[in-house]
């Protein structure tokens, strides 16, 4: 008979708990109330804990599966509740409306997180939208397919059924559609780093939008644009250019209610101050976004941003303050990605303090962008973990980082990574032959 505990650790818990895809929602809810181990709060290993190492008690996980059961049949409900409109328009005949209840239906999934879901529903809305003459659910169902495998990673299928959106708009006349199907190839762009492309596709957009008229019309999608364009600008070092799209974003943003979008914005122009070495003002701006009111992955993705920003300056103890509630609000979120991400960013803080313990933050942003099927994160991760590894001596591990981050970077098209990865290897080898030669 074994010891009764009085407490467990995530990792200890997990290790117990079945693979089974209905204890997702139990996963993320007791990754949310786990709490740092009171006992080693002064052990100077807690510096480098990850969630794994949080605690729970009974109680508490009690409590978590009690919500979460409610949860999970709140859904069923939410799911076969949409199912019965979904039947009843198959069975009348009505294939127009069967096809904008199966996009209903993967709506509901992908505000769940559940995206794979919710691709398996689109992808048959738009498989029966395809023999009808109303072209415009063929085009909101692409279109939801690229938004999904953009959120998932998969950046070449998005740009597939984007372009493929946007012909369809263009051949029907359908003008808004092309305009958001153009927004998303240029944001399919941006992450692959191919800023000039993205900036083509913005101003595309931008010039359809300004075609309407400014009536009040599109209004949304236009200040969208505007933050988007300050942002490929910056990426771009057109920093003057950058603050004039800013500028007409915020004009839009102070009559728009649009909180989310309003700190987007903020942030795109705290990274561009960052880009002018501006950095007292970045992180004045910074603060902006963060005071507006904004879900905990979004705070906890700028938040880490932040605490890079001070670590370029050198201020250590406000990089590692806004690391850790970065941390807090990505737990909050219950978001795999702002979770990866955030310890992406606890472990280049660590690294530039050459702290060898930084290693436990890299290696569970890699678990988790393995898991959840985040490859660029992962790729992103493996370039500055290799960067770590340099600095302790570990030149054969930084190198298969590099060399796997590249095939990861060329995979997805993400040619701006690919280039950093390729300047880290070049440097690496250049190191490697110098040394050989002494």
């Amino acid at each position: 008979m074994g010891v009764s505990r009085s407490e467990s650790t995530l990792e200890e818990l997990f290790a117990v708990l079945p693979e089974l895809e209905e204890l997702e929602l139990l996963r993320l809810a007791l990754v949310g109330i786990a709490i740092p181990d009171p006992a080693k709060e002064w052990d100077s290993s807690s510096a480098y804990t990850t969630i794994d190492k949080r605690i729970v008690t009974l109680d508490g996980i009690e409590k978590a599966v009690d919500e979460s059961e409610a949860s999970l049949h709140r859904y069923v409900e939410s799911l076969f509740g949409g199912l019965r409109p979904l039947i009843r328009a198959y069975w009348s005949g009505d294939n127009l409306l069967t096809v904008r209840h199966l996009i209903e239906l993967g709506d509901r999934q992908e505000q769940e997180g559940l995206y794979r879901k919710a691709r398996h529903c689109y992808d048959v809305a738009l498989s029966l939208s395809l023999p009808l003459s109303d072209k415009s659910l063929q085009i909101l169902a692409l279109r939801r397919i690229a938004r999904v495998a953009f959120a998932l990673g998969d950046l070449y299928q998005a740009q597939a059924y984007y372009q493929r959106s946007v012909e369809l708009a263009h051949d029907s006349g359908n003008v808004e559609s092309e305009i958001i199907g153009r927004t998303g190839l240029g944001n399919v762009r941006t992450l692959q780093g191919q800023w000039a492309e993205a900036e083509h596709f913005y101003r595309t957009a931008l010039a359809l939008a300004d075609g309407i008229g400014d009536d009040g019309a599109l209004q949304l999608e236009r200040a969208q644009l505007y933050n988007n364009l300050g942002n490929v600008s910056t990426r771009q070092m057109h920093l003057e250019e950058a603050e004039g799209w800013f500028e007409k974003a915020l004009a839009l943003w102070a009559v728009i209610p649009s909180a989310y979008d309003r700190a987007v914005c903020h942030h795109n122009r705290a990274l561009l101050r960052d880009a002018h070495g501006r950095r007292a003002e970045a992180r004045e701006i910074y603060l902006q976004a963060l005071n507006t009111p904004i879900p905990p992955g979004l705070w906890s993705a700028i938040a880490i941003d932040l605490a890079e920003s001070h670590l370029r300056d050198g201020n250590m103890s406000q990089a590692e303050e806004w690391g850790r509630a970065a941390e807090e609000r990505a737990i909050a979120a219950r978001s795999p990605y702002f979770l990866g991400r955030m310890y992406h960013g606890r472990g280049n803080i660590a690294r530039a303090q050459a702290d060898e313990g930084g290693f436990i933050f890299f290696e569970k942003s890699l678990q988790i962008a393995r898991e959840k099927g985040y490859p660029l994160l992962e790729g992103e991760t493996l370039v500055d973990y290799a960067l770590l590894r340099v600095q302790t001596g570990g030149t054969d591990e930084a190198q298969a980082y590099l060399e796997r981050a590249r095939e990861i970077f060329r995979e997805l098209g993400a040619m701006h990574e690919l280039a950093r990865a390729d300047v880290a290897l070049r440097g690496l080898r250049g190191d490697q032959e110098l040394a050989t030669a002494s």
